[in-house]
């Protein structure tokens, strides 16, 4: 099955990076799609979590996962080096059924990656050439323009004036592949570590029903034949 489609927002410091991501999770949402954000943060000692609170106690007493549940928000917050984590691993936290990832900075991450096209948020000429050279591919620019930017023949868009104008261009590089994935949707994933295993429809089929056929032979289940399946199959070493 096809990717999941993931466009990054990147630039500098309040270059309307955030501004941009709101336009789009606004537009995207109002067409129907189901989006996801993720957001990186630089700052080495940064948590969410309030120090102090009954969460981060259970933080500092060694818990790993930590998990809030409140009437209109579950938390998760996980103590893990992301230091050397791929995007891979990152998209990997959000929900199954989310139809496209917006990321916010990762410049590193995927820079060169042709995967992941860009928007960029400029503030500066020098920031504009800078972007040109080293972001592939590059959907657009936001932020203030320059006449440089025009030279380069990449669009740009005023986030402020032109909301539509930029959900429209994201909107042509994701609609078939988003119609495509609802029309294949995947009833059934296999990941074995870190890598989700990829199999045809054939595969998928043959799978889930062996899957499903033990499951029904359980005491006091039922499955209905629309379920989903999910198989995790992870290594360890055991501690001496």
């Amino acid at each position: 099955m096809a990717q999941i489609p993931i466009i990054a927002v990147v630039g500098s410091k309040k270059s309307g990076k955030t501004t941009a991501i709101e336009t789009l999770v606004q537009g995207l949402t109002k067409r129907g799609y189901k989006v996801a954000t993720v957001k990186h943060v630089p700052e080495p000692d940064f948590t969410i979590d309030t120090k102090g609170k009954d969460t981060w106690r259970h933080v500092e007493a060694g818990a790993r996962t930590v998990i809030s549940v409140a009437p209109n928000e579950l938390t998760v917050i996980r103590k893990v080096d992301t230091a050397k984590y791929s995007l891979e691993q990152i998209i990997r936290n959000c929900e199954d059924d989310v139809e496209i990832i917006v990321l916010e900075g990762f410049r590193k991450l995927v820079g060169q990656d042709p995967t992941v096209p860009k928007i960029v948020a400029v503030k500066t000429t020098e920031e504009v050439l800078e972007a040109s050279k080293y972001f592939k591919p590059i959907l657009t620019f936001v932020g203030s323009i320059s006449t440089e930017a025009k030279r380069l023949k990449i669009p740009y868009v005023d986030v402020l004036k032109e909301q539509e104008k930029l959900v429209d261009l994201v909107n042509e590089k994701i609609a078939t592949l988003i119609e495509r994935r609802r029309k294949h949707k995947e009833r059934i994933r296999i990941r074995v570590d870190e890598q989700v295993l990829p199999l045809n429809p054939f595969a998928q089929r043959i799978v889930r029903n062996t899957i499903l056929g033990m499951i029904s032979t359980l005491k006091d289940v039922t499955i209905k034949g629309e379920e989903d399946v999910s198989i995790i199959v992870k290594s360890f070493s055991r501690r001496e």
